[in-house]
């Protein structure tokens, strides 16, 4: 009931701001790796830009190590397979020193819609902020054609860079979770720390932090932590490979794609306990998988239509365990989105909880999954009738040993 009531306020929403002639400003956040032949993705992004033979989609490649090669893909893409207008390179790079220039603003301004590749969302930062820290003239038009109603799309570091919270540079989970975030970006004699842009991203998502290659790279531990060490009051967003999140102007969020989902991190209710490296309890972790529906502006959500209340109905007695949660990759055989398959596998289980272990040793962090005041779902994909899960509200602790 709590997911339909936020659905049927969201169509109140939606047609007042028609009557009363708002815009509709568009985010498609992706979290890395998507497939050429991903339409879910690429071609709500070119419809929401005006539909195939009318969008104008601007290129941002400033990430990129290779920015004109990942410009000419993108192009191609955009025009020859997803039916685009036109696919611009948005020439701004590292080094380039010309986003604060009226021809760039105007160029930004021009297009109907935005996308940034992926590669290192600090490249992006440094090169469309000014050394002050404000807005150069195209960041401004960034901002301001999202804001006039255009889509502003971007996969990986092009999604990073979207938050409005700090914005996360590096770093594993288990680094983070016994070191700590620090400020400052990233360190080469520390690659694996948690270290963070404390002037933030691009800010097109109020209230959140934006992370990608979530669940496959195991950063659940590290976008947590971030959200503790910095006092952000809002939210964290992980985005995993090969999906992606549209955001309305409501706030209303969509998971695109079927290889993943979205893991949405809340601390505001987390108590924290005392000790050398991190431990606390109830951090809460939703995860919106295919079809899914939530809203970025509160708890309300609405799941596929073709999933299902899981209680009472899970298939297995018990649930599994892992020595490896966060998906190290020091393991002798790396493994790919660990605590995803574990916290799904929980919620289709008779088991209340999971006690699971990190990978690395002094100290080994636990991470304990409970389910018992959250709610679970599941259905065969109305696409790829593959079983499908989803959860809300999952209270998540961590200690240590």
């Amino acid at each position: 009931m709590r997911g339909v009531e936020m659905v049927l306020t969201v169509v109140v929403l939606c047609g007042l701001g028609v009557l009363l002639g708002y815009t509709e400003a568009d985010l498609v956040l992706a979290g890395g790796g998507l497939a050429d032949d991903n339409a879910d993705v690429y071609g709500t992004i070119v419809d929401l830009a005006g539909g195939p033979g009318v969008a104008n989609i601007g290129i941002i490649t400033t990430a990129s190590a290779d920015p004109l090669d990942s410009a000419t893909f993108y192009q191609d893409l955009f025009i020859n397979t997803y039916g685009a207008a036109s696919a611009t390179w948005i020439s701004v790079t590292e080094t380039s020193g010309n986003a604060d220039t009226q021809e760039i603003y105007d160029l930004v301004m021009a297009q109907t819609g935005l996308f940034l590749g992926g590669g290192d969302q600090a490249r992006i930062m440094t090169a469309w902020r000014r050394p002050n820290g404000t807005a150069s003239l195209g960041m401004s038009a960034i901002i301001a054609l999202e804001a006039g109603g255009g889509v502003v799309a971007g996969s990986s570091a092009g999604a990073a860079c979207q938050g409005a919270g700090p914005m996360i540079e590096g770093g594993l989970s288990y680094q983070a979770l016994r070191y700590g975030a620090y400020a400052g970006g990233y360190n080469p004699d520390y690659p694996d720390d948690l270290c963070y842009d404390e002037l933030g991203g691009l800010g097109l998502l109020p209230g959140y932090i934006v992370d990608t290659h979530f669940s496959e790279r195991g950063r659940e531990g590290r976008l947590i932590k971030l959200l503790l060490d910095t006092g952000f009051s809002g939210r964290g967003l992980g985005v995993d490979e090969n999906s992606a999140v549209h955001i309305d102007s409501n706030g209303t969020a969509k998971v695109l794609g079927t290889a993943g989902g979205v893991l949405v991190v809340d601390v505001s209710s987390v108590e924290m306990l005392a000790g050398d490296y991190s431990r606390f309890n109830n951090a809460r972790v939703s995860f919106y998988s295919e079809g899914d529906v939530f809203s970025t502006n509160n708890d309300g959500y609405m799941m596929a239509e073709w999933k299902t209340d899981l209680t009472g109905n899970e298939y297995a007695q018990t649930a599994p365990t892992s020595s490896n949660i966060f998906s190290s990759p020091d393991a002798n055989q790396r493994e790919y989105g660990v605590f995803r398959e574990m916290s799904t596998q929980l919620w289709d289980s008779k088991q209340s909880s999971s006690v699971h272990d990190s990978y690395e040793k002094n100290p080994t962090f636990v991470v304990t999954l409970n389910k018992s005041d959250g709610i679970g779902y599941g259905g065969y994909s109305s696409s790829t009738a593959i079983w499908v899960l989803s959860y809300h509200r999952m209270a998540v602790d961590i200690d240590y040993m």
